[in-house]
């Protein structure tokens, strides 16, 4: 049985294939482990129990013949399922979902919902579940807003990158005009105070239920969590439930999403939804909630994932290794 994980080179991919390794399985499994970079680390792993038995380079997500040459390449080499390793071909395997449903990612109109920070808001708002007030930030600058602590941030984007703290709609027109950066392109987001949480979320195909995990994080310089620890909490639990069931109802019948959400005075509060698997994957495999299990049952062997038994305690640290030759 083989399955394709891209982004060998990166810390999502590599956390996928880890994850896979703790999953049980009945009958062998060969991974075929893709990118685009012949020295990315990943293509260099092999777990006993669970070979790399292809290192394909592939073109970039951006490459317009990305989507035909995954296609022609899991065709060609009987893949059952395939895992998104990096978050611009997570873009262009959700156009594969509803083509060649082997992909283990949500549908494309549910993966939009949560890259476009103005919607997720929306679709939270509509259904009573508290979201951040939300704004296109030209509209926060020509509005004038004084005393407003405020975050800007790519209209779509993920990994906390390019995300800048301001105070008011004249220090927005400031930090992104000396920047070179224009205001149509971000979203100003109220400005949340608190612990920080990532938490996935799983929504299984079969037993429809919804399995959760939370851990309070701190993050790398290019957005990964580098410390984790599990925190059971109801509140976040049934928020992030909530949340999950949100989308649910917009459409998602099956997978993982990741809420990031922070707690202030008024409880939990998210401030994005990654709409993908995460760095994380190995670390909560490991305290057992395995997403990528989850996946493969229900996409390969077509049954529920039944293995979900999240510990109420455990920490993590990231920490990087080297590759010999």
């Amino acid at each position: 049985m083989k399955i394709l994980i891209t982004g060998a080179g990166s810390v999502m991919g590599q956390s996928i294939y880890k994850a896979l390794a703790l999953m049980e399985s009945t009958e062998p499994i060969e991974i075929h482990f893709a990118n685009s970079d012949p020295f990315a680390a990943g293509r260099y792993f092999s777990d006993p129990k669970l070979p790399v038995t292809a290192t394909p380079i592939f073109p970039l997500a951006r490459d317009p013949n990305y989507v035909n040459f995954v296609l022609d390449y899991c065709r060609n080499h009987d893949i059952r399922i395939i895992y998104a390793g990096t978050q611009h071909e997570l873009e262009k395997l959700t156009e594969l979902h509803m083509q060649l449903p082997i992909t283990a990612t949500i549908p494309n109109k549910i993966a939009k919902i949560c890259l476009d920070k103005n919607l997720t808001p929306q679709v939270l708002e509509k259904r009573d579940i508290r979201a951040p007030w939300t704004m296109n930030a030209s509209e926060f600058i020509s509005r004038g807003f004084e005393n407003q602590p405020t975050i800007l941030k790519p209209a779509t984007s993920s990994a906390s990158r390019n995300i800048i703290p301001v105070k008011s709609s004249r220090d927005a027109q400031h930090a992104l005009s000396g920047r070179g950066l224009v205001p149509e392109q971000f979203t100003a987001q109220e400005q949340l105070i608190g612990p920080e949480y990532t938490c996935g979320v799983y929504v299984d195909r079969y037993s429809k239920m919804v399995h959760t995990i939370c851990f309070e994080r701190t993050l790398t310089p290019d957005g990964a969590t580098g410390y984790g620890k599990i925190v059971v909490d109801q509140r976040i639990d049934e928020y992030a439930i909530a949340v999950g069931q949100a989308l649910v109802d917009e459409g998602m019948e099956f997978g993982h999403i990741n809420v990031q959400l922070i707690v202030d005075s008024k409880g939990p509060c998210l401030f994005e939804i990654n709409g993908r698997l995460s760095s994380t994957e190995a670390p909560k495999a490991h305290f057992g909630y395995n997403s990528c299990a989850a996946y493969f049952y229900n996409l390969v062997l077509e049954k529920p994932y039944n293995g979900f038994a999240p510990r109420s305690k455990g920490e993590f640290l990231r920490y990087y290794e080297e590759v010999y030759f």
